[in-house]
């Protein structure tokens, strides 16, 4: 009988509160302003040239 509970709470409920988890994080994500995205794409700008700069000889790149 316990075990039987048991599934049914697994079966029915843990996907409500997966669901219910799911849910909540779409609702608290947000959008980026123009001027945080702007800034965003700055940085990975920045981090892709440093990284077409890097020295990678010693993984067999170019140097």
């Amino acid at each position: 009988m316990i075990s039987n509970l048991f599934w049914l709470l697994a079966v029915i409920v843990g996907p409500i509160l997966l669901g219910g988890a799911i849910a909540y994080a779409l609702l608290r994500q947000r959008r980026l302003t123009s001027d945080e995205q702007k800034r965003s794409d700055a940085a990975a700008e920045e981090l892709y040239k440093h990284d077409e700069n890097a020295d990678t000889r010693h993984l067999g790149g170019r140097g």
